[in-house]
């Protein structure tokens, strides 16, 4: 009895903090996300990826694992608890979904509990979640790639893009030239671009000075672009911030400003392009080649800001992981766990190579 409610307490805690990170990521961020997302795609596992072979678990009654975190990712969660629950059926798994900004909080909470914390999140970690992880236990959370993000949802772990407006002739940009244009610091390299001259336009662009528009952090799309655009550099102190207008998502809102701004740049995602803008494709080098965020780019991440949504659990450095948390894992890295996301349609399954390297980090 004092064990049963010893778990209960626990899991209440995980319940708890969980909630609380969930309002504060439904009211932080200053973009408004759908949380359904229509089918983009039918693709399907590549076939080299393994098949999973489960290994004996042993797990004592009523012992859990507990996956608290992303909204975003529940249907894909859920697949992955059936296939769990059906290979291990005295093992149960309950799942807290409310928020990627649940994640670091349950598994605060949760370290000390007789069940498991895996937090699924559908972006990186922010600064603030990673800090209250590291603070309470001296390292960080261990990550592992689970998915790959949606081509063009608004909720669910879209590819970043870059709109400028319609008659800009610019034909491509390099992430050197995206990192000189936000960033005071420019750690990829390149002179600094304040007009568009700067980036090779002639004619009436080239004195028109490059108008910025971006989301004020901590935001998980300003925080990609910070950490795969501008190597973790400053920002420069003229980026306009917009916020969302009602049902109006932010970066609609700086697709409308671009109107009376034709000078305007502004991250984004395809959801929010409008007649007035148009995608510019982008580089990892100068020079090209450019690409644009088609799907099959995405799927193989030849396209620069394409993502990743990922599995946090808590793993001190040089130890190894549970066994049912290693399982689980291995579950969601193989053809079975793959195939559910394959299904769901949005987030898009990994390739091999990713499955693999992933995979070698679990040992």
């Amino acid at each position: 009895m004092k064990a049963k409610l010893a778990m209960r307490r626990v899991k209440s805690a995980v319940l708890a903090s969980a909630c609380a990170a969930a309002l504060f990521a439904a009211f932080a961020p200053p973009a408004f996300a759908l949380k359904y997302a229509a089918v983009e795609h039918h693709l399907k596992v590549d076939p080299a990826i393994p098949a999973w072979k489960p290994a004996e678990v042993k797990s004592e009654p009523e012992e859990e694992i507990a996956l608290v975190g992303a909204d975003v990712m529940d249907e894909i969660c859920l697949g992955w608890a059936k296939i769990f629950r059906e290979a291990y059926p005295h093992l149960s798994v309950v799942l807290d979904l409310r928020a990627s900004g649940a994640g670091a909080p349950g598994l605060i909470a949760g370290a000390k509990a007789p069940n498991s914390v895996i937090a699924p999140v559908g972006r990186e970690m922010l600064p603030a979640e990673e800090k209250a992880f590291v603070e309470k236990f001296g390292y960080e959370p261990f990550r592992i790639k689970v998915a790959t993000g949606s081509v063009g949802s608004l909720g669910k772990t879209a590819t970043s893009i870059v709109m400028v407006d319609k008659d800009n002739p610019i034909k491509g940009l390099s992430l050197a030239q995206l990192d000189a244009i936000y960033s005071t610091t420019r750690k990829r390299g390149h002179a600094d671009v304040k007009t568009w001259g700067d980036l090779g336009l002639t004619g009436k662009w080239a004195s028109l000075p490059v108008h910025k528009y971006g989301l004020k952090a901590p935001n998980g799309i300003e925080w990609f672009f910070k950490i795969n655009v501008m190597d973790m550099g400053d920002y420069k102190d003229d980026i306009q911030f917009v916020k969302g207008r009602g049902f109006t998502h932010a970066f609609n809102v700086a697709a409308e400003d671009m109107a009376k701004n034709p000078g305007g740049i502004t991250y984004a995602l395809l959801a929010n392009v409008t007649p007035n803008v148009k995608v510019v494709p982008l580089s990892e080098k100068d020079g090209g080649p450019y690409l644009a965020p088609t799907l099959e780019n995405v799927y193989t991440h030849k396209y620069p800001l394409s993502r990743f949504v990922y599995i946090y659990v808590n793993r001190k450095p040089g130890t190894p992981l549970e066994p049912k948390v290693k399982e689980f894992l291995k579950m969601v890295l193989s053809k079975q766990g793959q195939d559910v996301v394959a299904k769901e349609g949005v987030y898009i399954p990994l390739q091999p190579a990713v499955v693999k390297e992933e995979l070698a980090k679990l040992d």
